[in-house]
């Protein structure tokens, strides 16, 4: 496998994360259709009588999930309810600290290595994504499906991709084989991209003068 090229192992190790996936989807519709059977997922009725959806036991959104143009919006779409914890009881309570979330979060799931590689990696994406919103989104359309929005999913799904491999390899030396063949292209990029955007000038927001 590491003698092949970059390309073939990274379109093999993509696809087979994408399988791995399944599931996990398949145990959450499955568990959500249980709970919607004797109406557990029904959110209730509004102040006109009308219904407000079943979205009570919806653990993750698949398509929003796949498609998401940002590390933000995929955590929220992936396993809801544990983001929604992590939110409330890790996050808001230790101001905002991407390290005490993910450092949970890979706590939770066990003691291999490749747990801590992966969500510690994780906030790399973040402080980039963050840097992005801020120096470059202004230029463009905050539509999701444009030209800039596609490429947002694609690098959002590339990079993400690259760091999850760590949390299936689960072993320290599979895991540093692996992004060793891909160059470490992944937390490289992550580096090189904030270094770049930190000395680029801040667009002015709309409205106002220089």
């Amino acid at each position: 496998f590491l003698e092949k090229s970059i390309f073939y192992r990274y379109a093999y190790m993509w696809i087979g994360l994408w399988a791995v996936r399944q599931k996990y989807i398949m145990a959450w519709t499955n568990s959500e259709a249980s709970n919607n059977i004797w109406y557990a997922g029904f959110e209730g009725f509004d102040d006109n009588g009308k219904a407000k959806g079943w979205d009570n036991a919806n653990n993750m959104g698949i398509w929003e999930f796949e498609t998401a143009p940002n590390v933000q919006t995929m955590s929220k779409e992936w396993n809801k309810k544990t983001s929604l914890w992590l939110t409330r009881y890790v996050y808001i309570r230790t101001n905002g600290s991407l390290v005490a979330v993910y450092g949970m979060s890979a706590f939770w799931h066990g003691f291999y290595p490749g747990y801590y590689l992966f969500f510690l990696s994780v906030p790399l994406l973040t402080f980039c994504e963050r840097l992005g919103k801020k120096k470059i989104s202004p230029y463009f359309s905050k539509e999701k499906w444009t030209p800039y929005g596609i490429l947002c999913i694609i690098s959002t799904s590339v990079a993400t991709e690259y760091m999850v491999a760590a949390f299936v390899l689960l072993a320290l030396d599979r895991t540093f084989d692996y992004w060793k063949s891909m160059y470490f292209f992944g937390h490289i990029g992550c580096i090189v991209f904030y270094a770049v955007l930190s000395v680029m000038p801040t667009p002015k927001p709309k409205g106002k003068k220089a």
